[in-house]
């Protein structure tokens, strides 16, 4: 059983996963304490690789690059909320049962399109995956 505070971080990792809001804002259904409790990973992973806020926020606003700061970023929270395996493989039905209802045939139609997904190497399967996620669906993305 998944504590609620846990399970409303891995609602916006979910998200992360499916990649996707353009703003520097997280979605109304992300309850703000998620931050607080995605706190000591974001920091741990971005310290591993190197990664700004300043890089984040790019992202965000939909400057995604091919760069391992950023792209291991992303699958370094996701395997940290195991969302993903240890080869970037998404479980697709954790995913969908942490999303709320609002979001389920979205997040089917887009993980039909963009899962599963290839590259050389972990980060750069996420890389693949946030990018269809962006074309396929850039009103749901938004990076933690």
């Amino acid at each position: 059983m998944v504590s609620n505070t846990k399970q409303a971080f891995i609602y916006s990792l979910a998200l992360l996963c499916l990649h996707a809001i353009f703003v520097n804002a997280a979605p109304d259904w992300v309850p703000p304490e998620v931050f607080d409790l995605v706190a000591e990973d974001k920091a741990r992973c971005m310290s591993e690789h190197g990664t700004t806020q300043a890089q984040i926020d790019d992202v965000d606003k939909g400057n995604l690059v091919n760069e391992p700061s950023i792209t291991c970023y992303m699958y370094c929270l996701l395997e940290a909320f195991s969302l993903v395996d240890d080869e970037a493989n998404v479980d697709e039905d954790i995913m969908l049962g942490l999303l709320p209802d609002q979001l389920q045939e979205r997040a089917q139609s887009v993980m039909g399109k963009c899962l599963p997904t290839s590259g050389s190497d972990n980060c750069n399967k996420i890389y693949n995956l946030a990018k269809c996620v962006q074309e396929s669906a850039p009103d749901v993305w938004f990076v933690i």
